[in-house]
């Protein structure tokens, strides 16, 4: 309501200046080119009014406004009877200065909105990147966990048909014998030896001693990547027992890690697990 009022004024001065104007003997086109500059920044400053919350901009703006104001009046009066009408050049160039530092300092302050929220996507995105880490790896040793091995099982036998279950022999004697940090730590250097050999993101850790690893092709020589595994944890008397399948395609993910596991099984029962370190 108080925007219609203003309009309202803003249509009757413009409307007394020209009645004044067309009264005088001889007008000037460029005092209705004034005049009509004063009234589209009369109904801009109404217009605005309702959208810019800086109050400080639309009083720089009325100022600008005035000043266009004491330049039709000035066809119409002379200076001795109005000296304020010497003041229409300073108040215009007045306003307009007022209204670009004030833009400036909206541009700045809206920089540093934008600033601050790209830190806050980037402090967001690197925390979901974390939580969803979190989410799909091992926290002891970094590789895939369970969720994420069965979550990408069908993506990763495209590439990697052959499926390793790898478990670890002897493994709780150990952690017994030399405590949980040490059985923490021959997890972490067994996870590395795994990941080294096949690449991290074919390697998982389905919890406990049992690992998982996808393969683009079959191990030529078993004995050897067993040797190989174990070289770094061999010290602990722990072995590895590896069951190997080509996964079908046509099976479910539980279906081809139970028939990889139970080849794990018939390797752990076929062989004889060194319990004395190499010398």
């Amino acid at each position: 309501m108080k925007q219609k009022y203003f309009y309202i004024f803003i249509a009757l001065i413009s409307l007394c200046l020209a009645i004044l104007l067309l009264q005088k003997p001889e007008f000037e086109l460029d005092a209705f080119e004034e005049l009509f500059w004063f009234s589209c920044t009369g109904f801009l400053i109404g217009y605005g009014a309702q959208y810019v919350s800086n109050r400080f901009l639309i009083s720089a703006w009325g100022l600008y406004c005035i000043g266009l104001f004491l330049d039709v009046l000035d066809d119409i009066l002379s200076k001795e009877t109005l000296p304020l009408l010497a003041a229409d050049t300073s108040l215009k160039k007045i306003g307009l200065i007022l209204t670009c530092v004030v833009l400036f300092n909206v541009i700045h302050n809206e920089r540093k909105i934008i600033k601050k929220l790209n830190n806050e996507i980037s402090q967001r995105k690197k925390l979901e990147e974390k939580l969803s880490f979190e989410a799909n790896h091992d926290h002891l040793t970094k590789l895939g966990n369970r969720k994420a091995c069965f979550e990408n099982f069908q993506t990763l036998i495209k590439k990697y048909p052959y499926l390793l279950y790898l478990d670890l022999d002897n493994f709780k004697s150990a952690n017994d014998k030399y405590g949980h940090k040490t059985g923490d730590k021959v997890l972490q250097l067994i996870a590395k030896a795994i990941s080294d050999e096949f690449g991290e993101v074919n390697c998982f850790r389905l919890g406990g001693d049992e690992f998982v690893v996808f393969s683009e092709s079959m191990p030529e020589n078993l004995e050897q990547l067993r040797e190989q595994l174990l070289e770094t944890i061999f010290e602990f008397g722990v072995g590895i027992s590896i069951g190997i399948t080509k996964a079908d395609k046509q099976l479910s993910a539980d279906e081809n890690m139970h028939e990889a596991d139970e080849n794990m099984y018939t390797d752990k029962s076929h062989k004889i697990i060194r319990q004395t370190p190499r010398s």
